[in-house]
């Protein structure tokens, strides 16, 4: 296993657990065949969260290496449960079955099964109110649950996707920016607050009166300033200036430590 990207606070045994674990899932629940998933990893950080992918199954599990995909920045005053909301969009599990070579995740199965119920017993109200035999229901009865299986199938998905587009693009609450999008000068900014976060304590943040503390909400508002920039201007250059400023709060830090 490589070591991890330096964008990331995570031990190298912490990271590469969490990357095993997807190569896990991937060869043995998805027999790393053609699938729509992408194996990730969600890291949580102080200023939001990051997820981590290497895209396809096939080449996640002969690369072992991944990339910085998406980066949530939390509004700093954001309500306490926005990180959860945010981890479990992000997360995207991994398909629970297989259908002519496609994934299909919890929430398709569970279509499937409410549409095929659904519509199969309504065609055979249907059928019974029209007078049709024996072999006339059983047939509006397949009919209709395949019917309502696609159907279900794809509202399911949809609705889904509708929840986690409405909560990843809510700017009042979070800044979203795409990893392969971003400019060399967040690069810095993140591989920065990074580092200074690895040397922090875990407990920093807590007490409002404790020095470290007020580091962590500065690289937070740091994060979330650059984040607004690179999704409202070309010009890079005030990501430039946070990222010096949190690199030197990172030289001060460990000129201390």
């Amino acid at each position: 296993m490589t070591r991890p990207h330096p964008l990331t606070a995570m031990r190298e045994r912490e990271w590469s657990q969490a990357w095993e674990e997807q190569q896990r899932i991937v060869d043995e629940q998805l027999n790393s065949q053609r699938g729509s998933w992408l194996p990730n990893v969600i890291e949580r950080r102080r200023w939001g969260a990051m997820r981590w992918t290497s895209g396809r199954p096939s080449h996640a599990a002969t690369s072992g290496r991944a990339v910085a995909e998406t980066f949530v920045v939390l509004r700093p005053d954001a309500a306490g449960d926005t990180l959860d909301q945010v981890m479990e969009t992000l997360k995207d599990p991994a398909p629970v079955v297989r259908a002519v070579g496609f994934g299909l995740q919890r929430h398709h199965v569970i279509g499937l099964v409410s549409g095929a119920a659904a519509l199969g017993v309504v065609a055979a109200v249907g059928v019974a109110l029209a007078g049709a035999g024996p072999w006339g229901m059983i047939i509006a009865v397949l009919l209709g649950a395949i019917a309502g299986a696609v159907a279900g199938g794809f509202a399911a998905g949809y609705a889904v996707e509708r929840q986690r587009s409405a909560l990843l693009s809510d700017e009042d609450r979070l800044r979203v920016v795409v990893g392969r999008y971003a400019s060399k000068s967040w690069s810095r900014l993140v591989e920065a607050a990074s580092a200074l976060e690895g040397a922090l304590p875990k407990e920093a943040g807590k007490n409002l009166e404790d020095p470290d503390t007020q580091t962590v909400e500065a690289i937070h508002i740091a994060m979330w300033e650059a984040a607004g920039l690179l999704l409202t201007s070309s010009d890079h250059t005030g990501v430039d200036v946070l990222a010096e400023g949190v690199e030197r709060l990172e030289r001060a830090h460990r000129g201390s430590a």
